[in-house]
C-alpha cells in the first residue's frame, strides 16, 4: 500500500530544493521519498528503543518486588484450578 504527500513551500525553497535534487542526480520526488523513509526508520528506531526501555523497567521492578517479598505467589495448580473456573463461568455466560 503507498500514499501521496503534499505540501506546499515557497517557490525559493523549491527551487533551491530541486537544484540540490539534480546535484546529486534524483528528482525532488525521490529525494523527499527518501528523506521520508529516514524519518520514519528514526522514528522506529526511537519506538523500539523506547519499548525496549519500558519492557527492561517492567522486567526490574517484577524483580524488586519477588526480591522484597511483596509479591503473591501461588502455585501452578491454583492458577489452573482458578482458570478453569473462570472458563466454565464463561462458557456459562457468567463472566
Amino acid at each position: 500500500m503507498s500514499s501521496t504527500l503534499h505540501f506546499r513551500i515557497d517557490d525559493e525553497t523549491k527551487r533551491l530544493a530541486m537544484q540540490a535534487a539534480e546535484e546529486v542526480k534524483f528528482s525532488l520526488t525521490e529525494l523527499m521519498r527518501q528523506r521520508v523513509v529516514e524519518l520514519a526508520d528514526g522514528d522506529r528506531r526511537y519506538q523500539s528503543h523506547e519499548h525496549d526501555i519500558c519492557l527492561e523497567r517492567q522486567i526490574t521492578q517484577a524483580f524488586e518486588r519477588h526480591d522484597s517479598d511483596h509479591g503473591e505467589y501461588i502455585s501452578h495448580e491454583e492458577v489452573t484450578s482458578h482458570m478453569d473456573k473462570l472458563r466454565e463461568r464463561a462458557q456459562n455466560g457468567k463472566l
